[in-house]
């Protein structure tokens, strides 16, 4: 299937209802919008048109940062909302190393960052497992960690494992069950419901 010169493969096209695309797989490295994406790699669109998702072929600056190759969401704007860093970058004051993700809003303030653990170690007062990246917001509070061990968040115990979502507050907004014990290796969240093999 060729739309716009750009070439995808058929299989698993999902369409808009007026038949524009909304997700599809590249059937080889393209430049769309500006950006190089990598071919056998999904990209999806917002209803504008204007590119939603993809997964960079190389490293690219985007409004000002340097993006590492991987999974990259963009406002629809054409902004930057989530991405990998290629190179340590400030953002308004908060030092943030290569390789951590970052979510930013439309005007590019920094939301929230992955922060990866050497070994299991506290942040903002929880006991966080070096299994998984944590995310903290801004000032260093958590925003997403997986439990090292047994710990009381608002009122309630959490056992060794629990993945917690937290807000600004401190409060838990939704949690799951990880099996940390199992030698099962699980996936790194990246940003939303997309998730990548940790590294």
């Amino acid at each position: 299937m060729v739309v716009s010169g750009i070439e995808y493969l058929d299989e698993g096209a999902e369409l808009f209802p007026d038949g524009s695309i909304h997700d599809v797989t590249l059937a080889r490295d393209t430049d769309i919008q500006g950006l190089p994406c990598a071919g056998g790699c999904d990209v999806v669109f917002f209803p504008s048109g204007r590119l939603r998702l993809a997964s960079l072929s190389r490293p690219v600056v985007i409004g000002g940062v340097a993006c590492a190759p991987g999974i990259v969401y963009l406002h629809e704007s054409g902004a930057l909302l989530n991405a990998t860093l290629a190179t340590a970058h400030e953002f308004t004051g908060v030092p943030v190393p290569a390789r951590a993700r970052v979510t930013l809003d439309e005007a590019g303030r920094l939301l929230e960052r992955s922060q990866r653990l050497e070994a299991d170690q506290r942040v903002g007062g929880l006991p966080c497992s070096a299994e998984l990246h944590a995310w903290v917001y801004p000032d260093g509070r958590p925003s997403v960690v997986v439990l090292a061990s047994p710990s009381i968040v608002g009122g309630r115990e959490y056992p060794r494992g629990v993945e917690l979502f937290l807000d600004e507050g401190g409060q838990v907004l939704d949690w799951r069950q990880v099996d940390l014990d199992s030698g099962r290796r699980y996936k790194q969240r990246v940003f939303g419901v997309h998730e990548a093999p940790f590294e």
